[in-house]
């Protein structure tokens, strides 16, 4: 994974899911880009409200991290970084290197998140990349959907990978943010549900015990190569129902 050129980083995100003291990479935060007269700091890790982006993509002088919701075919350059929300988050970041240990991961996967439908929209194929990248690609695919106009809109994925996986995916649109996660592995079980975690507060904003820290998005953020951005393609296909697996 290439890494950034040792000049500023803005990193645009929900500032509200922001854990300002778990991290070592000191972020400042901005309530605009406009707070940056001139030059930006060498090393300095900013933190932006994520639709400010198309300013700083413009600006072209510092290191620009990006959600992969906010990812457009323009934005694609040597100085603009793309993360996941979920890989960024702890309870997967865990749950990620408790299945990669096991030698032959295989068993039985379940995912359900509840979000609103603009961010839903856009997370899906990114996730399916995570997935795919945990079990091995996709053997098999089925996808329903619940009618559009009816209110809660459920979509669920049932997915055979390559490694012996089964596992059942399943998005929710509604108000309240909700993730929750199963793995009945062969060696490994684990269990997530974000509404049993105590509730914490990192920087007065939220309660949401769904956060992240500026050095899970450094560290975990890529530029999108050909393959990856193919592979991105495709899984947005298969959830638009213009291909089958």
């Amino acid at each position: 994974m290439r890494r950034a050129e040792t000049i500023a980083n803005i990193i645009f995100c929900n500032i509200e899911k922001l854990d300002t003291h778990s991290t070592l990479a000191n972020p400042t935060i901005l309530k605009s880009l406009d707070e940056i007269s001139g030059s930006s700091n060498e090393n300095t890790n900013y933190v932006v409200a994520a639709t400010e982006y198309e300013k700083a993509i413009a600006r072209k002088k510092e290191n620009i991290y990006l959600p992969y919701s906010l990812l457009m075919e323009k934005h694609r350059n040597d100085q603009v970084f793309v993360y996941f929300e979920l890989e960024a988050f702890p309870f997967f970041q865990s749950f990620f290197k408790i299945v990669k240990n096991e030698t032959h991961p295989r068993g039985v996967f379940r995912f359900r998140r509840t979000s609103r439908k603009e961010s839903l929209q856009s997370s899906m194929a990114g996730e399916l990349y995570l997935f795919s990248s945990l079990f091995g690609e996709l053997k098999d695919i089925h996808i329903k959907k619940t009618d559009s106009s009816k209110v809660p809109r459920h979509i669920i994925i049932m997915i055979n990978f390559e490694n012996g996986t089964m596992a059942h995916i399943e998005y929710t649109v509604g108000d309240q943010e909700k993730i929750e996660l199963e793995w009945s592995g062969i060696k490994n079980i684990v269990e997530f549900d974000s509404d049993q975690m105590k509730p914490i507060i990192p920087n007065d904003k939220t309660k949401s015990p769904l956060t992240y820290s500026a050095d899970a998005i450094l560290n975990s953020a890529r530029v999108l190569d050909e393959k990856m951005i193919l592979q991105l393609e495709d899984f947005q296909k298969l959830l638009n129902g213009g291909a089958q697996k």
